[in-house]
């Protein structure tokens, strides 16, 4: 009997000293909450595969996908604290750290960080291919799916209709990118904003229909980028979609990777470092094509004035890149 309970004793004791281990392992590992957007959007994808990957490969790091609105909400609930890295429309980063336009009479966010960019944001609208709407001005009077309230896609699709003088003449709806897709489907709305491409949503509609997406003519791009400076011209190339066969005119404007200037600098650092090491492209591309275009993106942020996150400085200086002054931290 005294045998059994020294095993006993000594089988307790093992098992507390793993669960002690284990417990200092998780106390040891730091949460880093990411935002992305919400089911059916681009963001939601790239947010959620990039946190699992990051958390998967470095030990002491557990990233968390916030599931969110989109750009405006992202950058709202970090300046509330409530998130510590974020994917953000540029024009979104721009108002909010001045405190101007969707954040007019809000306190300017200066705690705000960027950490690089992540792509060229393609904004476009979807139409069905038997749509009767054949150019912009054929919306008016049509339900226009913006995106979720919250999004920065919402916005932006907003300011491409007001600058097009189309906004007071469209039904609105605030559809998430995944019920617009459905929607769009079913015939309650004649068209959707969606941002990237290929967006999922987009890509989803086109699983049972084929799709058309409405081009801008140079009058249009005039119209847009005098009243927005902050987006530009581009192309959506051929085969973004199944149903596009040629090159398509759009509206663009960077997406940015940012953090809160209290996020961690070594935990920025290490999230770079994996996310920019040349290994991990191919599991990166699986996760979503625009995760192959990260990069610097210096040019673009020395236009918005918002400085670098600290560990952002120290991944950057050690790629051998000269950071430009202006995106050199003031604790720094």
């Amino acid at each position: 009997m005294r045998k059994f309970m020294i095993i006993f004793v000594l089988c307790i004791l093992c098992f507390s000293f793993i669960l002690g281990s284990q417990a200092e392992v998780v106390a040891q590992r730091k949460f880093v909450r990411f935002g992305g957007s919400n089911p059916g959007g681009s963001w939601f994808t790239i947010v959620g595969g990039l946190s699992a990957f990051l958390s998967g490969k470095i030990g002491d790091l557990n990233v968390t996908a916030i599931a969110t609105g989109g750009s405006v909400d992202n950058n709202r609930l970090a300046s509330k604290g409530e998130l510590d890295t974020w994917l953000t429309h540029s024009l979104t980063a721009y108002d909010i750290w001045n405190g101007v336009g969707t954040f007019q009479g809000e306190e300017p966010f200066k705690a705000y960080r960027m950490i690089s960019g992540v792509y060229d944001n393609h904004h476009h609208f979807v139409v069905l291919a038997d749509s009767d709407i054949k150019i912009f001005s054929d919306l008016k009077g049509k339900k226009v799916c913006i995106g979720s309230a919250g999004s920065g896609g919402a916005i932006n699709s907003e300011n491409i209709l007001r600058a097009l003088g189309l906004w007071d003449q469209i039904e609105v709806s605030t559809l998430t990118w995944e019920a617009g897709a459905t929607a769009l489907t079913d015939g309650q709305i004649d068209c959707v904003g969606l941002a990237s491409a290929p967006a999922p949503a987009g890509v989803t509609i086109e699983a049972t229909h084929d799709i058309r997406l409405l081009e801008f003519n140079d009058e249009e791009f005039d119209k847009v980028i005098s009243e927005f400076p902050s987006y530009s011209k581009g192309i959506i190339s051929a085969g973004a979609y199944e149903s596009i066969d040629r090159d398509i005119p759009a509206i663009v404007f960077p997406v940015f990777w940012a953090a809160h200037a209290d996020t961690d600098p070594e935990s920025v650092y290490k999230m770079m470092k994996v996310a920019f090491d040349p290994e991990n492209a191919e599991s990166l591309a699986a996760i979503y094509v625009h995760l192959t275009t990260l990069g610097d993106y210096f040019e673009a942020m020395k236009l918005l004035k918002i400085p670098l996150h600290p560990g952002a400085v120290k991944f950057w200086e050690e790629q051998g890149l000269d950071i430009p002054p202006e995106l050199i931290p003031p604790e720094l």
